[in-house]
């Protein structure tokens, strides 16, 4: 198998293929919300060159089949895809995510909860140290091997 000069193939990419892909991403996202149109541009770019990437590596050309390499990768766009993958999706569990989950009665209502819920008993609010005694500190600290002053700079 040959190998593939990728300086020269992404130079040919730039020239033959960059300017009708950029044409062809503006029309294709104009009607698009602006926060969401330069994303959309961007991940079709990137799966243009990757699908020319690809069939370079296949060994076939991607010259004559341009338009449906413009065409499958507005469909990638359109259709919500990611080439690096997707972002984090938000866990209504999650502390972090900033949403609450309510809990269902047997009737299937919401039942709003919050700190002072009975079922949040167990929950440490106040965000401290249970360590107020200084011995529990110092023997906590004679455990793991550390000073006090190993503790502080950490």
């Amino acid at each position: 198998m040959e190998t593939i000069d990728w300086a020269a193939e992404h130079e040919r990419f730039e020239r033959l293929a960059l300017p009708f892909a950029l044409k062809a991403a503006k029309r294709a996202f104009k009607n698009w919300h602006e926060r969401k149109r330069d994303d959309a541009e961007a991940e079709f770019l990137a799966k243009v060159w990757d699908q020319w990437a690809r069939l370079l590596m296949r060994g076939k050309d991607p010259e004559p089949l341009l338009w449906p390499l413009l065409h499958w990768a507005k469909q990638w766009v359109r259709y919500d895809r990611r080439i690096a993958g997707r972002p984090r999706n938000l866990d209504i569990q999650d502390y972090r995510a900033g949403m609450t989950q309510h809990l269902m009665d047997g009737r299937g209502k919401l039942q709003p909860h919050d700190r002072a819920d009975s079922i949040n008993g167990w929950l440490d609010w106040a965000g401290r140290a249970r360590t107020d005694d200084p011995a529990e500190l110092a023997s906590a600290l004679e455990l793991a091997g550390m000073t006090l002053d190993e503790y502080l700079a950490a």
